[in-house]
């Protein structure tokens, strides 16, 4: 899937981001895929793992993460790994909050092909 099928269906499941979008169009003329989604995926996950406490939400935004990883496009899957995974990585217990939060092949993803491949090699295991 493209990131703007993928931004389709984010919104669909998130219709709170549909102004932003709006707004993210008229103001950069297209879809910056790595702005749109540190702005509406990053920002509140990386909040939402901090505190730990919403888990519907919790599990709502990584199942999406992870839909976008599984049935992605390269740049769909660029922004999982650079944007989205590399900034939740930047803090020790958002990093490990998520760690209870993925699946088993999301872990094995995370651990076997980014850290292990030093596409996040400074990020410790989860």
């Amino acid at each position: 899937m493209s990131g703007q099928e993928l931004i389709e269906e984010f919104l669909a499941l998130f219709p709170e981001y549909n102004d932003h979008y709006r707004e993210h169009i008229a103001y950069y003329g297209e879809l910056l895929l790595h702005v749109f989604c540190s702005e509406v995926i990053n920002i509140p996950l990386f909040d939402l793992l901090k505190k730990n406490n919403d888990s519907d939400q919790i599990k709502k935004y990584v199942e999406f993460v992870d839909h976008m990883r599984l049935d992605g496009d390269e740049a769909a899957r660029n922004v999982v790994d650079v944007t989205i995974l590399e900034r939740l990585s930047d803090d020790k217990n958002v990093w490990n909050n998520l760690s209870s939060r993925i699946s088993e092949d999301f872990r094995d993803y995370i651990n076997k092909q980014l850290i292990e491949n030093c596409a996040m090699c400074h990020v410790k295991h989860i």
